[in-house]
């Protein structure tokens, strides 16, 4: 093939992923995620903290940290970021012509990896110069940008090349394509997180052979600085520190050899997936692939539905039923019951287990109430991530648009049907926090406010769900960590949230929509 060809392809795919406006917004959140990520000081808790006592934020430090926990993020972001295009293609009528032309799969997919590690690398390095500007505002000690360069491209690229081999067999095999394979990469990252205790929970502080697959690189990372220190207990991320204490200046010397052939050993790896996808790509064939096609099951869905259907045949019945009440129920509140009803009928197993776990909040231990909730406004994070950009993909969006209430209706209908959603569900929940911990109840409810019209907003910006999608699940993430910020604790699960961070979360939900029921009309005028 030649090399020009091939290098204006795998431009062609950066392009496409850099040019959409979530790829703006989600330059945005990585921006503001670097400088929350960064803790100031003066409010008792720091970014790395050994034995209470503070690390100076100089440049090692600095460079160790944000790339460890950007890892996490990317990790997690950076799949749902990169994958789509065999979607886009066959939505805009690409998928033809593809199929058609003479580039061979290796090469089309190889393009398509370059252009998806590209794209992902580019937010990387946005992060890098984000945090150069941090340190010489709140940093100690002169930029230095060795450390950085060196831990985006041995601590963050093998995480990245990951992403972007999964994304690209999730669009190259056909039962991974949709909300399947955003299922089974969720799952497949908290499988990931599984490696930092199992590593370091029995006090290990040598590098291991085993920690080649840790691609992402938080076990091998944390025991070469714990062996760089010679300490046995490191906080990254946020922790309190003795500010009597003296601080303590991270050391030169992170990269060992050691260390470098387990983050190239990470990076051949990464590249596995990539096999797989050449041996199952679908060229676009009729017969393997559509653009929406509800009526075929992926086996194991199928089997578990099968299995389920005890539970789902009156679950069903009661959802029909549902849905034929909305079409009695006149005007506004019969068209939002028609919206609810659809994304819970669009969705069985997803209904199924949400309203499980709406039932079992009112009844289980205080102490295991906090999780519960977690897997319930999780499962709810899925299933309206699509509540505004389902009618473009679908194909039905003038026909709802000519429905009552009309398109400037539908827009931010959709965004009230999401949070009434999450309210009911979780209202067994936040009425056992309303009686004891009001705050947590109060940044709940904002938090699913402000996430309804993020997820109305996000979807009609950029036409797919994954943006939100993937900021929602880190958002969780970080949710449930115990961090010390009230600003992370989005949903009142960790218990750092106060009245200032809900209420302020709630006021961006309604400026944001304020901003979708105006857009029509100034578009009009």
């Amino acid at each position: 093939m030649n090399i020009a060809l091939y290098q204006a392809l795998a431009l062609n795919e950066w392009r496409l992923r850099s040019r959409r406006i979530s790829s703006l917004v989600v330059l945005l959140a990585v921006v503001a995620v670097s400088w929350l990520m960064v803790l100031d000081p003066k409010g008792g808790a720091a970014m790395m903290v050994v034995h209470r006592q503070r690390v100076a934020y100089e440049s090692q430090a600095l460079a160790f940290a944000t790339g460890l926990m950007a890892s996490l993020l990317f990790g997690l972001a950076g799949f749902y970021l990169a994958r789509g295009r065999s979607q886009e293609d066959l939505r805009c009528g690409t998928a033809a012509v593809l199929s058609a032309t003479p580039v061979g799969n290796a090469q089309l997919l190889g393009a398509r990896w370059l252009g998806a590690f590209g794209f992902l690398m580019s937010l990387g390095t946005a992060l890098m110069l984000t945090i150069w500007v941090l340190q010489l505002v709140r940093g100690e000690g002169p930029l230095q940008p060795l450390p950085y360069l060196q831990m985006l491209a041995l601590g963050l690229a093998p995480g990245l090349m990951l992403c972007a081999s999964l994304a690209v067999l999730a669009d190259a095999w056909a039962p991974l394509m949709g909300k399947r394979g955003d299922a089974l990469y969720w799952l497949f990252w908290i499988a990931q997180l599984a490696f930092m205790p199992a590593t370091l929970g029995q006090g290990v502080t040598r590098l291991s052979g085993w920690q080649v697959f840790d691609i992402n690189g938080a076990s091998p990372l944390l025991v070469a600085l714990s062996q760089l220190l010679s300490v046995t207990h490191i906080s990254v991320g946020g922790g309190p520190f003795d500010a009597t204490l003296p601080l303590l200046h991270m050391p030169e010397g992170l990269w060992s050899k050691e260390l470098v052939a387990l983050r190239v050993g990470s990076m051949l790896l990464a590249l596995l997936p990539l096999i797989l996808a050449v041996l199952r790509f679908h060229r676009y064939a009729p017969e393997l692939v559509r653009l929406r096609n509800p009526a075929s099951r992926w086996r194991v869905v199928a089997l578990l539905q099968w299995l389920l259907q005890p539970a789902m045949r009156p679950l069903n019945a009661a959802l029909r039923l549902l849905l034929r009440m909305s079409a009695r129920l006149p005007g506004l509140p019969g068209r939002w019951l028609a919206d609810v009803s659809l994304v819970l009928l669009s969705q069985p197993l997803l209904a199924l287990v949400m309203l499980g776990c709406a039932v079992a909040s009112a009844a289980v231990p205080a102490e295991n109430l906090t999780l519960l909730l977690a897997v319930l406004l999780g499962c709810w994070g899925v299933a309206v991530a699509d509540v505004s950009s389902r009618d473009l993909q679908s194909g039905t969006l003038a026909l709802a648009s000519a429905a009552p209430g009309g398109a400037w209706e539908r827009v931010w209908r959709q965004g009230l049907a999401a949070f009434g959603l999450g309210l009911l569900l979780s209202l067994p929940g936040l009425l056992r926090w309303g009686m004891g911990e009001p705050a947590r109840a109060l940044a709940c409810v904002s938090g699913l406010f402000f996430l309804s019209a993020a997820a109305t907003a996000l979807g009609r910006l950029t036409q797919g769900s994954r943006s939100f999608l993937a900021l929602f699940l880190f958002a969780l993430y970080l949710g449930v960590q115990k961090t010390g910020v009230a600003g992370l604790d989005l949903l009142g699960l960790s218990g750092d949230a106060h009245a200032g961070s809900a209420l302020g979360y709630g006021l961006a939900g309604g400026l944001m929509f304020g901003a979708l029921l105006a857009l029509p009309r100034l578009r009009r005028t």
